[in-house]
């Protein structure tokens, strides 16, 4: 997709880890380049770059796979001399194998070491310093001929999906206590939808708010994800956002998805973008919206905002 004469592309960097513990990675060939890169493609019109690096990586590999987390951004001119941005993330596959194609004719499961000798573009090595402590930077060798520059979002160690609970019945038209106020049906479709929604990302829990609309809200995603659902009051309606802060610091580096409810959320974003969080969008929290905030395991650095199902 070409926005304001800038390609725009997204890929991954598909991990694994062999018996003894090393981590190799995927790195494919095309042979109308002949050149060894990661897989990528562009976007189509109205896609998000998660959803194309989902895409395309499967379309390359034969891999169906799954977002780890953000691993940064490359750089540079296309081979019709535009400029290009490609937005990447580590990735695990779920499933599936590699069949030769015109666009990728091999592929090859590599260590870091082999793939900073393989790997035709400098921009593409240079991602791989972004693995964190998976991979021994050190072993990331500078080199080649041809150009170019990669971004690393700080080398990003954890990820935590904020949620807005989905669509619920109105206060006024609801007399029992507020904390039992459940989704309506149109908030119960949200609570099905965010499961395709939120398909591609990784995470180990969910947790939630104790009030009855958002444990709705999660419990299709967690059933998909066969993860319990585990209560929180630190994300109840009403929460000092400090509060709710300090108790995602205890979560620790594993991707977790959290649900909570508006003031929660907008307290804590707030907080969050004037501590420096940066963010692509403007700020707002619609019901059944979901904030994606990747830290560097002590500061928020990033939030891309996902729009309700």
């Amino acid at each position: 997709m070409d926005v304001n004469g800038v390609v725009r592309a997204a890929g991954g960097i598909i991990v694994r880890s062999k018996p003894e513990g090393a981590l190799e990675l995927v790195i494919v060939h095309r042979p109308s380049y002949d050149d060894w890169t990661f897989p990528k493609g562009k976007l189509q019109a109205g896609e998000r770059e998660e959803h194309t690096a989902i895409r395309e990586v499967e379309e390359e590999t034969g891999m169906r796979c799954r977002l780890e987390r953000a691993l940064g951004s490359t750089k540079y001119k296309d081979h019709r001399g535009r400029p290009k941005v490609v937005h990447y993330w580590v990735m695990r596959a779920l499933a599936g194998h590699f069949r030769p194609s015109r666009e990728v004719d091999e592929l090859r499961w590599v260590s870091v070491r082999q793939a900073s000798a393989l790997l035709t573009y400098n921009h593409d090595r240079a991602l791989l310093r972004g693995l964190s402590n998976e991979i021994d930077a050190a072993a990331v060798q500078a080199g080649g001929e041809r150009q170019g520059r990669a971004s690393l979002r700080n080398q990003m160690s954890s990820t935590i999906y904020l949620v807005r609970h989905a669509k619920a019945l109105n206060r006024s038209e609801w007399t029992e206590v507020d904390e039992q106020r459940p989704l309506t049906k149109a908030g119960r479709r949200q609570a099905d939808e965010l499961v395709q929604r939120l398909s591609a990302f990784s995470f180990a829990r969910v947790i939630t708010s104790p009030h009855v609309r958002c444990k709705e809200t999660v419990e299709p995603l967690a059933k998909a994800r066969k993860l319990a659902v585990e209560a929180a009051d630190q994300l109840a309606e009403n929460t000092d956002a400090d509060d709710v802060l300090a108790f995602i610091k205890t979560l620790g580096s594993r991707p977790a998805l959290l649900c909570s409810h508006g003031d929660v959320i907008a307290d804590l974003m707030t907080n969050l973008v004037n501590d420096g969080l940066a963010t692509e969008s403007e700020l707002r929290w619609e019901k059944g919206s979901t904030w994606v905030l990747e830290s560097d395991g002590e500061t928020f650095l990033y939030g891309r905002y996902l729009p309700p199902p």
